[in-house]
């Protein structure tokens, strides 16, 4: 299956995106544990693209 394009794509986009903002945040408040688990949340959203739509 190739890539998607479009919504599926832009939805990635913008999860990815409100992640980093949180994940950011959360390592300004110094509130490391969250900070891990906002990194686990980019991983898991990775894996599950990667393993959808593989290259």
């Amino acid at each position: 299956m190739s890539r998607p394009e479009g919504l599926a794509a832009s939805d990635l986009n913008a999860e990815l995106t409100a992640a980093r903002g949180e994940l950011t945040r959360y390592r300004d408040l110094g509130d490391e544990a969250t900070a891990d688990l906002m990194r686990a949340w980019i991983d898991a959203l990775l894996d599950e693209w990667n393993r959808r739509y593989p290259r």
